[in-house]
């Protein structure tokens, strides 16, 4: 069997103030019956897997930067969404108040007599 192969098992657990739950957890393929492993709760007591770690410090800023970068770009794309909708919306509204100053002007240039 590869190392690191991990399978679905049921686990038991009881909590700091002795409540015991039963839930589903993933475990390395060798675990024997009754063996500890550690299980990772939310805060309903539901099984979760294990949350990503970084194993060197290049690996922690590296994944501080890209998440960094992505809310970076969230941000601007909201913003350049944001610019674009108000300008679309401006445009028709200042199309809409030429067309009917046009009009109006227009319909005053053939009273002119020569």
């Amino acid at each position: 069997m590869p190392a690191g192969d991990r399978v679905f098992v049921t686990v038991r657990w009881t909590d700091a103030d002795g409540t015991r739950h039963t839930g589903r957890a993933r475990v390395d393929a060798g675990t024997k019956a009754r063996e500890r492993v550690v299980v990772w709760t939310d805060r309903q007591d539901r099984s979760k897997p294990r949350p990503l770690e970084p194993k060197t410090p290049a690996q922690a800023g590296f994944q501080a930067a890209t998440m960094g970068a992505t809310a970076s770009l969230g941000v601007a794309g909201t913003a350049a969404g944001g610019y674009r909708t108000a300008r679309v919306v401006l445009d028709r509204r200042r199309r809409r108040a030429w067309e009917a100053e046009r009009q109006e002007v227009g319909s005053q240039w053939g009273r002119a007599g020569g």
